[in-house]
């Protein structure tokens, strides 16, 4: 396993099973809100940052983990 705890947006995205261009678009428009950091122009997630985000977002949906689909 790589220990490696600051990604880069190509890593990150294969981490967090999204494509690379849906996080390049979600610095611009903070729709989705996942947190980077930027170090002069290198743009980084902090790998234990987005473990807690998962975490969050997973706790917050309210999908039926059966169905898959949303509560009403």
């Amino acid at each position: 396993m790589n220990d490696k705890r600051y990604l880069r947006t190509k890593e990150a995205a294969t981490y967090i099973g999204i494509s690379a261009s849906v996080l390049n678009k979600d610095r611009v428009t903070k729709l989705i809100g996942i947190p980077f950091t930027r170090v002069g122009r290198t743009i980084l997630y902090d790998r234990e940052v987005l473990d807690a985000w998962l975490k969050a977002q997973g706790e917050s949906s309210s999908e039926d983990p059966a169905t898959g689909r949303r509560s009403k």
